[in-house]
């Protein structure tokens, strides 16, 4: 008996909160409140030779104001979750289309009624680049770091594609003469290098594709050196340039499997007859030729003894 009284007691409490809440609900549907509501965006009618070249928002939410009634039975609509945008109706401005409050009151207004009440919307305003078809083709720029380990040699890097298309309006497009990558570190490397990396554009700009991929060698280095002649340049015809020695050595750093196709014929050491100064006993060396995938090339002696003979005729 005693868990039927409670059972009953508690049968009651649940009809009167139940009671409650639809006398408060009911009350809460008649009083005036802001609710936003979400909408598909469509841009209807876009010429076939036109590119967007910014991203266009996949929705739109509106904040209305009105009876929570009418908001409610607004929403329950199956005709009412998309706006279908003209885009011979959008405001354009130098290749943009401006989407604004105006826009989107004007588009809603007239499907609410007397019952809802436009207030703001979410983004407010934008601005949706867009082109003409028109398309150039432009290079693509590594603008990151790369940093060996410090046993390791970079001994080159290639980028898939090392060219985009890009799609602009004309203002844009006559000033872009390349396209940069994002700016990465890649830093202590020791193996090969494979990896995507994006393209970086401003605002209005597309690329095609948008993102590049990055392949950077890595090898294990060697320190090698070699003997080279000394050539002299600029000499007179009446002179004679004579040096104390008449070779240099030349080390370098090179990778592994490069080591043996680097060979003295592929350098270049010189003095140059217009720098001597005749005052002093010694001149410099320069390096005029070298290898492209060797680093830390160093010169012994850098300076070196000569002597001018007059050529008698």
């Amino acid at each position: 008996m005693r868990l039927v009284r409670v059972q009953r007691n508690i049968l009651t409490f649940l009809v009167f909160l139940l009671v409650a809440i639809v006398f408060w609900f009911m009350q809460a549907m008649q009083e005036t409140t802001t609710a936003p509501l979400t909408y598909k965006l469509n841009i209807t009618n876009v010429p076939k030779e036109i590119i967007f070249t910014s991203e266009v928002p996949k929705t739109i939410s509106i904040s209305v104001s009105g009876r929570g009634w009418s908001i409610l039975q607004y929403w329950s609509r199956k005709d009412n979750h998309e706006l279908n945008v003209d885009f011979s109706d959008i405001e354009k401005s130098n290749s943009k289309l401006i989407l604004d409050g105006n826009l989107w009151k004007r588009l809603t207004q007239k499907d609410f009624g007397n019952g809802l009440r436009y207030v703001s919307s979410l983004p407010g305003s934008l601005e949706v680049y867009y082109s003409n078809g028109l398309t150039k083709r432009v290079p693509v720029v590594f603008k990151g770091t790369l940093t060996p380990h410090p046993q390791y040699l970079i001994c080159g890097f290639t980028m898939e594609p090392d060219s985009v298309d890009v799609i602009a309006p004309v203002y844009l497009l006559d000033s872009i003469t390349q396209v940069n990558t994002a700016a990465q570190k890649f830093m202590n490397l020791e193996d090969t290098l494979d990896v995507s990396i994006p393209l970086q554009v401003s605002a209005g700009i597309k690329v095609l594709p948008d993102s590049v991929r990055l392949n950077v060698c890595v090898d294990l280095f060697t320190e090698k050196t070699v003997e080279v002649p000394i050539y002299c340049e600029n000499i007179p015809a009446n002179k004679v340039l004579r040096t104390f020695p008449s070779k240099a050595q030349v080390s370098f750093h090179v990778s592994s499997s490069m080591m043996s196709k680097v060979s003295p014929r592929d350098f270049v050491v010189v003095v140059d007859y217009n720098e001597l100064d005749s005052g002093q006993k010694k001149c410099s060396l320069q390096l005029r030729t070298y290898p492209e995938h060797i680093s830390h090339v160093r010169i012994f002696p850098d300076q070196i003894e000569y002597v001018i003979e007059q050529v008698l005729e």
